[in-house]
């Protein structure tokens, strides 16, 4: 019974001293991969490096101090890369936690990328592993509640050139018409406008789009959005400007949706446009059209949305962490610049992508997304949206 007790430990110190010498090898891996040149280094050095800390130092020392007995020094050898590889990694834990953090949430899944893709189990696993001991070594700052200032709010102030535009309300009836200068690749025309708060997207009918010079692909986009007269269905293409009296707005989608015309309009005025403004309404006077502050390059998210189809291959949730590729298509008729998804689960949570420089029409880019997900492992019915919060053209 004691031989059997004493094989049995014998055999528990070889496995721990083997797991030992792989999760050293692997830690030492990330950290010569961080300090040694980032994702262009060469794959020997980083390698080298780890075999020789993890376990060329413990054989060394073992038969140094049984020179001549090899017996002894493979005894020793069952049990010495365990402490040595323990004791290693306390050490640098407590002096250098900062970089092993940032070693194994950067570099923590770099040889299996290399070996196995992005998408892989193995990959995954080894991502999240990486991660939660990262999480361990070095914690990350838990983020302050943002509590309400109680300061007030300063008016708003319009940018230089910029005026609030007054709309009245028709005579016949309660309908707001504006005029619009409409630009497409050949021509610009001033047409009027329904401005209507209940249009998801603005509209533009077939003969105006065809005047500016506006071609609507056969498989543009289609969309069902929703007006003040009830739910509509059109393609969706890019118009390149639109103009209400002096504010002019870049890179819009519209639809092309002859039923959303009449004797006294060419189209609707829909939310993206809106969005533009801080709309006042004086009834039954007029209606006031603020300006927002502009930016040199506006995030058109929302426009960009429904041009573009995203999916996620595999969606698993390993040790509490996702590493999904979100896959972008580009659907639309010009390219799309910066890009950046985002996973919203249904507890609320939300984890951003990396963003993709540019899809060009009918394209398809990939965007990592990483983090900490509350979603039950190998769960199958995950609850999560797919979206874009960052794009533009």
């Amino acid at each position: 019974m004691l031989l059997l007790l004493s094989s049995l430990g014998w055999f528990a110190l070889v496995l721990a001293s083997l797991a030992g010498t792989v999760f050293t090898c692997w830690l030492t891996l990330a950290l010569a991969r961080a300090t040694g040149g980032g994702p262009e280094a060469s794959s020997a050095g980083p390698i080298a490096i780890a075999l020789i800390v993890s376990l060329g130092f413990p054989i060394a020392l073992a038969f140094w101090r049984h020179q001549g007995d090899p017996r002894r020094a493979m005894t020793t050898l069952a049990w010495l890369p365990a402490v040595w590889n323990a004791c290693g990694l306390l050490l640098a834990s407590q002096l250098i936690p900062n970089v092993m953090g940032t070693a194994l949430r950067s570099h923590g899944a770099w040889v299996a990328v290399e070996q196995l893709g992005d998408t892989h189990t193995g990959t995954r696993v080894l991502s999240a592993l990486g991660h939660n001991t990262a999480d361990w070594i070095d914690p990350p700052p838990e983020e302050a509640p943002v509590e309400p200032s109680g300061e007030a709010v300063e008016p708003l102030t319009l940018a230089d050139g910029l005026e609030a535009i007054t709309v009245p309300f028709s005579s016949e009836g309660n309908a707001i018409l504006v005029d619009v200068e409409v630009s497409g690749p050949s021509a610009t025309l001033t047409v009027p406008y329904l401005f209507d708060t209940g249009a998801s997207f603005t509209t533009i009918n077939t003969k105006t789009a065809r005047e500016i010079g506006i071609t609507v692909p056969e498989n543009a986009p289609t969309l069902k959005f929703n007006t003040a007269s009830g739910p509509r269905e059109g393609q969706m293409v890019y118009l390149p400007r639109i103009k209400l009296r002096n504010v002019e707005i870049k890179g819009l989608l519209v639809s092309v949706c002859d039923g959303c015309v009449n004797e006294r309009s060419v189209g609707l005025l829909g939310l993206n446009v809106m969005r533009e403004f801080i709309v006042n309404i004086d009834f039954p006077n007029h209606i006031q059209l603020i300006p927002r502050p502009r930016t040199e390059r506006p995030n058109r998210a929302y426009d960009i949305n429904p041009t573009v189809e995203l999916e996620v291959e595999r969606p698993e949730v390993w040790l509490g962490r996702v590493r999904w590729i979100v896959q972008i298509q580009n659907r639309g008729s010009v390219p799309i610049h910066d890009v950046i998804p985002e996973v919203r689960f249904s507890d609320g949570q939300r984890l951003r992508g990396e963003a993709v420089p540019e899809i060009a029409p009918g394209a398809t880019g990939e965007s990592l997304v990483e983090g900490r997900a509350t979603t039950k492992d190998h769960d199958t019915e995950l609850g999560y949206v797919l979206s874009l919060v960052e794009a533009y053209w």
